[in-house]
């Protein structure tokens, strides 16, 4: 391993690892996984892992995952919150795929109807509050630069 690992320029412990993948699962195991593990694969690997006393390189081996750090992850997510901490959560807050545009962009302001002018009324202030926060920041590192003089 650290003669080929020398030879192309890699990490030994990346070759012992794909080496382990091709041994086990021959070239399908050198095949990238696609999306993401199921928890009950999650749950079948950490189990095998105790059970069979394997290391966490073995375990990848066997199970064909490409990481050793995810197997790592999943141990320190169930120790701590067991297997519902393995279940995929989406991180961070869902962004609107479409632009959705003001009422008074398509329609004449008379044929509003009174909720399309309150949710008008909210946009523009939420805009006027915005760039008040905004001229307000500006005007505050002006007056901090002036006074670093």
């Amino acid at each position: 391993a650290k003669a080929t690992a020398i030879q192309f320029d890699v990490g030994h412990s990346d070759v012992s690892k794909w080496f382990a993948a091709y041994k086990q699962h021959g070239l399908s195991g050198l095949i990238r996984h696609p999306g993401h593990y199921s928890v009950q694969f999650k749950l079948q690997a950490l189990q095998a892992m105790d059970k069979n006393y394997w290391s966490i390189r073995q375990t990848c081996a066997f199970f064909n995952i490409k990481a050793f750090t995810t197997l790592r992850t999943w141990r320190r997510l169930y120790n701590e919150g067991g297997a519902d901490a393995l279940i995929r959560r989406s991180r961070g807050r869902l962004m609107s795929r479409t632009k959705k545009s003001l009422p008074s962009e398509s329609k004449p302001l008379a044929s509003l109807t009174p909720e399309e002018m309150q949710e008008e009324l909210e946009y523009l202030r939420a805009e006027n509050a915005y760039l008040k926060k905004r001229e307000a920041l500006i005007q505050a590192k002006r007056s901090a630069a002036e006074k670093k003089r």
